[in-house]
Order: C-alpha cells, then sequence, then structure tokens
C-alpha cells in the first residue's frame, strides 16, 4: 500500500516524530507552570494549599482563613410593629396634643392676644354671627375642625385675606386654647322645619342630591340635622347664608383647596348659580 504522505517527502516515521515533539513541549509548558507557581491560561485555579506547596522557597506562609468570616450570618430582618403603618399626625394634630387652656381660648377669643391677634368676636361674634356677615359662627364647630382651619391658614392650604394674617401670629398653644374653647360653646338650637309645603331646592339637595348630575346628598357628610358629622364634617346649619355661598363658590372656582380628598371641590364644580344660592338660604334659615 503506497504512503500518501510519501509524496511531500515525509516518512510516517518522521510524522510520528513530529508529532512527540509536539506533545512533549505541551507537556513541559504545563509542568512547568505548575513548578514556577505561575499559572497559565487553562490552568485549575489555585487553592491555598496549592499555592503554599507551590510557593517559592523562603516565601512567608500564606495567612489562615478568618473563621468568623465563614461564620458570619446576615443581620435579621427588624420586626414589624404596628407603628410602621399609621400615618403621621398632620400639625392641627399636634397642636391639640399640647392640651389648650380653655380660659386662655376665652381670652383670646374676647379681647385677642399678646402676639397681636384681634379678638374673634369681632367678626365671628359671641355666639351666633350676623346674618348677613361674610364670617362663620364658631361655637359649636368642633376643637378638631376649627383647629385644622386654623393651621390651614398658617401654611397657606386655605387663604383669607384677614383670617391669613392673624393665624400666623398664634402659637399652636393658642391655637389649641381656642379650639378648645369654642369646640366645647353649644350650637344654637334649630328650629323645628315648618309642617308640610314643597321642599326648597336647598332642601332637596341636602336630603336627597341630585343623582342625574352625581351629586350626593349633603347629609351623606355633614349630617341630616346639618349639625355635622365627624369632627372634621362641620355643621352647616345656622351659618349666615353669605358665608356658606362665599365657600361653595370659592371651592367651585379652586380658591379654597383645604379639603384633603377634594370631595368639596367635585361637589361644588357641579353645582349651579341657582343651587349654591338655595342651599345658602336653606342653611341660614334654619335657626
Amino acid at each position: 500500500m503506497s504512503n500518501p504522505l510519501k509524496p511531500l517527502g515525509i516518512g510516517v516515521g518522521s510524522a510520528l516524530a513530529a508529532t512527540a515533539v509536539f506533545v512533549g513541549i505541551m507537556h513541559l509548558g504545563f509542568s512547568t507552570s505548575l513548578i514556577d507557581g505561575n499559572p497559565r491560561a487553562g490552568d485549575a485555579p489555585a487553592t491555598p494549599a496549592t499555592a503554599a506547596a507551590n510557593a517559592p522557597a523562603g516565601s512567608p506562609p500564606p495567612p489562615a482563613p478568618d473563621p468568623s468570616a465563614a461564620q458570619a450570618k446576615p443581620p435579621a430582618p427588624r420586626e414589624r410593629t404596628g407603628t410602621d403603618f399609621v400615618a403621621a399626625k398632620a400639625r392641627w394634630e399636634t397642636a391639640l396634643d399640647k392640651g389648650g387652656a380653655a380660659d386662655q381660648g376665652e381670652k383670646i377669643a374676647s379681647a385677642g392676644s399678646s402676639t397681636g391677634a384681634a379678638a374673634c368676636v369681632t367678626c365671628h361674634g359671641a355666639q351666633a354671627a350676623t346674618a348677613g356677615s361674610s364670617f362663620p359662627r364658631l361655637a359649636g364647630l368642633s376643637a378638631e375642625y376649627i383647629a385644622k382651619q386654623l393651621t390651614d391658614y398658617q401654611d397657606g392650604a386655605r387663604a383669607h385675606p384677614i383670617m391669613s394674617g392673624i393665624a400666623k401670629t398664634l402659637s399652636e398653644a393658642d391655637i389649641a386654647a381656642v379650639a378648645t374653647y369654642y369646640g366645647a360653646q353649644p350650637a344654637p338650637a334649630a328650629k323645628a322645619a315648618a309642617p308640610g309645603g314643597t321642599p326648597s331646592a336647598g332642601a332637596r339637595l341636602h336630603t336627597a342630591g341630585d343623582m342625574e348630575r352625581a351629586l350626593p346628598a349633603c347629609a351623606n357628610c355633614h349630617g341630616m340635622d346639618a349639625r355635622g358629622a365627624g369632627p372634621l364634617m362641620p355643621g352647616l346649619f345656622a351659618q349666615p347664608s353669605a358665608y356658606i355661598a362665599a365657600q361653595l363658590n370659592a371651592f367651585r372656582g379652586n380658591q379654597r383647596a383645604n379639603d384633603d380628598q377634594g370631595e368639596m371641590r367635585s361637589f361644588a364644580s357641579r353645582l349651579s348659580d341657582e343651587d349654591i344660592a338655595s342651599l345658602a338660604d336653606y342653611y341660614g334659615l334654619q335657626p
């Protein structure tokens, strides 16, 4: 059988010899990498044992592994408590927490404060507000509601050309005192509704709303008797008609925006001028 390498002048023996030389060179290179301690491409990663064995004579021993590192554990997750899910208190709440003295509140209401706040009765009256006044009746409103309005005036969440300046002269203790004083005052007694007759448009909006216009009944939040429902839902009865109309128009035009979830702005945006006038007359005529 002819040798296929013979035309090239290379015998079988020569080819085998060349192959042996190549393998020997590769083996020598691999052995050298183990002897001099320098890994070559493809070498297995050195371990502390192999590193110590391959280190040159006279080299310092490698540092011993730190047993604490192997035993270290990740920090345990912080235990959750109920307070993690409690919303931070509003500023009016922290003011009330300081405990206002009712006698100090009475002094500010009747004579003003030492910091320059005018006496409350100057605009709001001693008990019931004047029928044509644009200032609300304060007696009988909750301490929480009054404290919130005063801090809203301070913070700019509610604006008024007179009240914004007055509120900024009051300390948190003053706010708590005034709110506590007025919150303890009795609200005017409501007159009994006249028997029979057709309810006014304002009365219908108060008791039933208008579902065709997505207007809920005012009574849902302010109480069927309009005396309020909850500390931040004020009573509307016996408030001056001019004040009721002014506030509804302010909500409708976004000039008043301290209704936290925008409920009043949404409600007022669907009221007509006639609705506002009728509601103002209804609440203003109740006492």
